[in-house]
């Protein structure tokens, strides 16, 4: 019985028989002379039938004998890989026939519905690019357990069952049956089983690990369950654990993207004050300059009362571009919808400013020159507000001018560490001291950091890798004493006996001769969409639920049978 090839396998075989199984691409019927587009996981070609009884439609499964052959020089397809071969069928086998697919494989989907594609996804998943994206994701997953392996880390699955954590995102409940009125939760991330592992002496571990968060999805964020690469290091300084994901980054990266460079290697530090201060974020785009820059010193010297009564006025100078009307509008529209009232701005002349603010800057033209360094050409835009909502606003701002002055090269990747964050921030929604980022994490100063009257001003030994404007990776040097474990939590509100009551595994653990340790985790999904030039984070999962986070496929939430909320012991209210 003749074996089955892969359509690239034929490349090699030209003049001998093949046989080739695959689906229906295309149809093109010249009477009595056919030709279709053949394809299979590996690729496509074109296959000629010359016998007018085979009927064949678009999407039917078929298995195709026949011998390679090597096209004639004028008819070569340069756009396809086997563009240069074909096969002359002497036999078709139809395995499975299709219905009319409710669309087109053969553009990249972008255009069409999401929820339809989604609901057909198995259809879907035969588009080039989704495949493509597939196989590069297993190459880079592959690339990365190697790497982990070669640099003596132990590969630990941890549960998917555990119990309730403040991580920051909601939890994803599940009512336990045997244990009625009780509930697990599923991870948000292996945080503390991953800590209990390097207290029971796991020197370097790592995990690709799902993580499940009740968030609402974005364009880069996922809804429901989401992928990273979990590292933790015993006895680790910051240092170890900086060059651990520096070096993992660097030597695994071009498996899926051989044309991008890294800008600056070992990556630039930067504090968490400094990068909203330069940036007005914690994750800057680093591709481009534009730094935010501080005019307190404008501070009731302009006729300019916003300006006068501002807490914080910065601005950012664009060198020696000229911006249309529609450019400025499109700006001043973009700022509103980040939260500020307009957005001011100049451009400055040989004689002084020019257009915008101009006449109640005028009196200050030599001073911001000088300090600014201004030129004719320049223009600059201005934010006044609380320093915070200043910051945030035109480091906003900032981003879209790298989109408009095309500044964000595709091949080019700008990592940066960004450290020490606030242990505590105020909760918006209650006003209530509130974590800033990873409970688990070390204050620096240790215990007695807490000790510090004005809480937010204490700093954690916490982290995040910035990428292109995106956050790939967080991570942070670990408490590993019961004490300061309780302390923070009692910061925030915790009494004692619920934190031992929440944590008291960890706090128990942390008794038996708990090491230093810290590590990080890589957001995958995230990083690879940024990889792969992906501007949607859905279209790098298999299976993902859509902007709503549905599953259209599989009808996902859905209702459960009356029998099966009883056998859990739930009663649902319709309040």
């Amino acid at each position: 019985m003749q074996e089955r090839v892969l359509i690239k396998k034929c490349l090699e075989l030209v003049g001998q028989e093949v046989l080739l199984k695959g689906w229906v691409s295309n149809v093109r019927d010249h009477g009595g002379l056919a030709f279709i587009e053949l394809r299979d996981w590996s690729g496509t070609i074109q296959v000629v039938i010359n016998d007018p009884t085979v009927k064949l439609g678009r999407e039917w499964v078929v298995a195709v004998t026949g011998i390679v052959q090597a096209r004639d020089q004028k008819l070569i397809n340069k756009n396809t890989q086997t563009g240069a071969i074909e096969i002359v069928s002497k036999s078709i086998e139809v395995i499975n026939k299709s219905e009319v697919p409710p669309f087109d494989t053969d553009t990249d989907g972008r255009l069409l519905d999401e929820n339809t594609r989604l609901k057909y996804r198995y259809i879907d998943l035969r588009r080039p690019r989704l495949q493509n994206i597939m196989r590069l994701r297993h190459k880079y997953m592959l690339a990365v357990r190697n790497w982990m392996d070669q640099a003596g880390f132990t590969e630990v699955t941890t549960p998917l069952l555990t119990s309730s954590s403040p991580e920051g995102a909601r939890d994803f409940i599940i009512p336990s049956r045997i244990h009625k009125g009780k509930f697990y939760v599923l991870p948000q991330a292996p945080q503390q089983f991953k800590q209990m592992l390097m207290v029971a002496g796991v020197d370097r571990y790592f995990q690709i690990a799902p993580c499940a968060r009740d968030e609402d999805p974005r364009a880069d964020r996922h809804y429901g369950v989401f992928y990273q690469i979990d590292v933790e290091i015993s006895f680790p300084t910051r240092d170890e654990i900086f060059a651990t994901a520096e070096n993992l980054i660097k030597e695994t990266y071009k498996t899926v993207a051989p044309q991008k460079e890294i800008i600056t290697f070992p990556f630039p530090r930067i504090s968490y004050a400094e990068s909203m201060d330069s940036y007005g974020i914690d994750k800057p785009d680093l591709r481009f300059e534009l730094k935010l820059q501080d005019l307190g010193f404008l501070k009731g010297k302009t006729e300019f009362n916003i300006f006068n009564q501002a807490e914080t006025l910065k601005c950012v100078v664009v060198k020696s571009h000229e911006f249309t009307r529609a450019q400025i509008g499109e700006l001043e529209d973009f700022a509103k919808s980040k939260g500020a009232k307009g957005l001011a701005y100049t451009k400055v002349t040989e004689s002084g400013f020019e257009t915008g603010i101009a006449k109640f800057i005028t009196a200050n033209f030599v001073e911001l020159k000088e300090k600014l360094n201004l030129q004719n050409g320049d223009t600059l835009f201005f934010s006044a507000d609380s320093y915070e909502k200043a910051c945030k606003v035109l480091g906003q701002v900032r981003s879209k001018l790298g989109d408009i002055l095309n500044l964000k090269d595709q091949n080019k990747l700008a990592f940066a560490w960004i450290c020490d964050f606030p242990f505590f921030e105020t909760n918006e929604e209650t006003g209530k001291l509130d974590f800033g980022h990873n409970p688990f994490s070390m204050p620096i100063g240790g215990k007695e950091a807490f000790d510090n009257p004005d809480p937010l001003k204490i700093l954690s030994n916490q982290y995040d890798l910035a990428l292109n404007g995106y956050e790939i990776l967080s991570g942070s040097i670990r408490n590993h004493e019961p004490e300061t474990m309780v302390k923070a939590f009692e910061m925030v509100g915790y009494g004692r006996d619920e934190v031992l009551k929440r944590f008291g595994g960890m706090y128990t653990a942390f008794h038996y001769g708990a090491p230093p340790h810290g590590g990080f985790a890589i957001g995958i999904d995230r990083y690879f969409m940024v990889l792969i030039d992906e501007p949607n984070i859905r279209d790098v999962y298999a299976f993902p639920l859509n902007s709503n986070g549905v599953d259209v496929l599989m009808n996902a939430p859905s209702e459960l049978r009356p029998e099966q909320l009883k056998e859990a012991g739930i009663n649902l209210r319709n309040d």
